[in-house]
């Protein structure tokens, strides 16, 4: 992991993350921007066509957890990938699994219900008319999951992104060898490089397991993807009742337990080492803010002409998981502090459902260092635009005794530098 992470001793927690955000601040003062930062991205290898002529299925993209097919076969429940060079095809545990309540099952985390690798003569003994199908046209995001899916960090944060990364590296994958043109990577947003994905199937959940108590997984999916239906797993039992056979033209099969397969804290890992262009997640925060016209000012993201913007987010309001009212009070001080001496903008914020989500974004699409204690709030840092002196950064105050690495996942993926303050105590232990 590239992310700086700093595991503090409670006592000097407040002390250290102000001498932190100091150093930061002043860093590089005079420095150039550096040309991801502003927006002039490198020459980025683009395949412009994922289309074969075979109707073979092929992996155009692989993690564990994260599959991209091209051509891949379904009916009744099981998964058919027909092909010549079964060899190719990663273990299929670390494509799916039957576990999408993770773990709350008895039976085999792999069967060979789930899904096959076959040939295409095996096709014609498993009574598989490849020519007699039904097309599921364009590109489809297939969660095959049910837990946790009513939280923003656990849906958005680490299923929807490790997908969109798994899809999007296809545009710089070194590998493909589709016909190719060089582009500029900032010429074009990817969500127009790409097929359009037309649909985001939940085929094991009901609509209410993923909408989460503030609204935020729901707002996500309609502002980035306004015209993407969801499916649940109603539409999916009579998919399967009908006993047709389905050609998936291209489908992102996500897995939270086949993403665990390596053991990896967090589902995503693998799949956020895979190559993407810079701009992977900038372009949905794009899409997100395409038509605000809030009081929040989107001019200078950057900061190239301007003071950089500290954002602290409160969670005091928060039903649990609070700092204690002293200490925040005291971390409140310290950061005007930095305003008055001229070092930052900065800003205190709570988000709560009163507030405009399209807001919460713009404020973090303009926000260089982002403060907060460890929750739910901390996965806007994905609005976050890279600083062009290179001081972005997030720093996650975690409680005495926790430790984990959820954020600091996505910070490392987008190029943000992650700080953990607190937690647990490596030394003691």
């Amino acid at each position: 992991m590239s992310a700086n992470k700093f595991r503090g001793k409670r006592g000097y927690s407040l002390v250290l993350l102000m001498l932190g955000l100091l150093l930061v601040l002043n860093y590089m003062k005079s420095t150039r921007p550096n040309n991801t930062a502003t927006g002039q991205h490198q020459h980025a290898v683009i395949s412009t066509d994922l289309r074969r002529r075979s109707m073979e299925t092929s992996v155009i993209a692989h993690a564990p957890g994260f599959t991209l097919f091209e051509n891949a076969y379904w009916r009744n429940y099981t998964w058919y990938f027909v092909t010549a060079r079964p060899w190719a095809f990663p273990d299929l545990p670390m494509v799916m699994t039957n576990v999408p309540d993770y773990g709350q099952t008895t039976t085999a985390v792999f069967h060979n219900g789930l899904a096959k690798v076959i040939l295409p003569t095996e096709a014609e003994d498993l009574d598989l008319d490849l020519e007699e199908v039904e097309t599921v046209q364009g590109t489809t995001f297939f969660f095959n999951d049910k837990i946790y899916l009513k939280h923003y960090y656990h849906l958005v944060g680490e299923m929807f992104l490790g997908s969109w990364r798994v899809y999007t590296s296809v545009l710089v994958n070194p590998f493909n060898k589709r016909p190719q043109k060089t582009l500029q990577a900032n010429t074009k947003s990817t969500l127009d490089q790409l097929p359009p994905i037309e649909r985001f199937i939940f085929g094991y959940a009901p609509p209410q397991e993923m909408y989460d108590r503030a609204g935020m997984n729901e707002y996500f999916f309609d502002r980035v993807f306004p015209q993407v239906p969801l499916e649940f797993e109603e539409s999916w039992q009579a998919r399967a009742d009908s006993l047709k056979l389905f050609r998936f033209d291209l489908v992102v099969i996500a897995d939270r337990w086949s993403g665990h397969m390596k053991r990896t804290s967090k589902p995503m890992d693998y799949a956020f080492r895979l190559p993407a262009p810079s701009n992977w997640v900038s372009d949905l925060k794009d899409r997100m803010l395409a038509n605000y016209q809030g009081p929040v000012s989107l001019k200078d993201p950057s900061h190239i002409n301007s003071k950089p913007v500290i954002t602290y987010l409160s969670r005091q309001e928060a039903h649990h998981r609070t700092m204690n009212p002293a200490t925040h009070e005291d971390l409140i001080v310290g950061l005007k502090a930095l305003e008055e001496e001229g070092l930052a903008e900065v800003n205190i914020e709570s988000f709560t459902g009163k507030d405009p989500k399209d807001e919460q974004a713009a404020k973090l699409s303009r926000t260089t260092i982002f403060v907060s204690l460890h929750g739910n709030g901390l996965t806007n840092l994905i609005w976050m635009t890279p600083d062009a002196y290179g001081r972005s950064a997030v720093y996650e105050i975690q409680q005495p005794g926790m430790y984990t690495d959820d954020y600091a996942i996505i910070s490392e993926a987008l190029g943000i530098d992650h700080w953990i303050i607190g937690g647990r105590d490596l030394e003691r232990e």
